[in-house]
């Protein structure tokens, strides 16, 4: 007896699918896709040290003397400025220039730590002329300037190994200064004052810690009548505080003599806290909290 094609139609079909499962395999699931990198959180200090605060004053230097406006946001920014001093030595008080700290040997041979402000409330750099050309009023009672030596250098500490200046002293210059003792100095050259902080103080406030046109200072004597020595790393002036914006809302200002002059440039700065450190350990020698 014939079989007939519809009685092998599904036998075939049956002897077929193992054959045609073997060939088409399901697909593997795709692999899971990596998971995009996290963008990293940047946290930007917004606290200005002496490098970060003389980089913002050198912009606006530059703005000046291109004579172009600029609008960098730094009112409100705080600020620890570590200013070194007294890295050659000691000098005598009469050395000192306003706004400048300054190591000086006091007459019994003990060291003096001293900055008076320079009193900048009637400078250009505070006055802001108005559109009929008078003064804007000040709402500040006193201004006192503090300026960064070697504003061209971030070093907020005494540079390593550097030599003391040598001068030379007649006898008549020796015996007048009753002989000249080991880590002090003669005359310096004058210091470039163009980069400043403007420590502003206003009316009617606070009068709690304030020096009244005063100087900083903080006396280091010897023991058993030797008199000291100054540090091998110097010391350092610190300014804290936040900064503020001066009358045409700006917190920085520069002034330009002419052209050919560097503009100088003060920022001002609302001030918490003045201290005097050891220069290499950060120790704290003293401090004002003149708010």
């Amino acid at each position: 007896m014939s079989i007939t094609t519809t009685r092998l139609a599904p036998i075939a079909l049956a002897a077929a699918l193992p054959l045609l499962a073997s060939c088409q395999k399901p697909s593997e699931p795709a692999a899971p896709e990596a998971p995009a990198p996290a963008t990293p959180t940047v946290v930007l200090d917004s606290t200005l040290n002496r490098a970060a605060l003389l980089a913002a004053l050198s912009e606006a230097r530059t703005a000046t003397a291109d004579g172009r406006p600029r609008d960098a946001a730094l009112s409100g920014r705080t600020v620890s400025v570590r200013l070194p001093f007294g890295c050659d030595g000691a000098g005598s008080t009469e050395q000192a220039q306003p706004g400048l700290p300054t190591l000086a040997r006091g007459d019994d041979g003990s060291l003096m730590l001293r900055v008076l402000p320079e009193d900048l409330a009637a400078s250009d750099l505070v006055v802001t002329p108005g559109a009929d050309g008078a003064a804007t009023p000040s709402p500040w009672e006193a201004v006192e300037g503090f300026w960064i030596a070697r504003p061209w250098s971030g070093l907020d500490a005494c540079r390593p190994g550097e030599p003391a200046p040598m001068t030379v002293h007649t006898a008549e210059e020796t015996e007048a200064e009753g002989g000249l003792k080991v880590g002090d100095i003669a005359s310096p050259a004058e210091t470039e004052r163009t980069s400043g902080l403007a420590a502003v103080f206003e009316t009617g406030g606070s009068r709690l810690g304030r020096r009244q046109g005063q100087a900083y200072v903080h006396v280091i004597r010897g023991d058993k009548g030797v008199d000291p020595t100054p540090a091998p790393g110097g010391y350092a002036l610190r300014l804290e505080g936040r900064l503020t914006a001066f009358a045409d809302g700006k917190a920085v200002h520069c002034v330009q003599k002419d052209a050919e002059s560097r503009p100088v440039c003060v920022a001002a700065l609302r001030l918490d806290r003045l201290a005097f450190e050891d220069g290499a350990t950060g120790a704290l020698l003293s401090e004002w909290r003149p708010r």
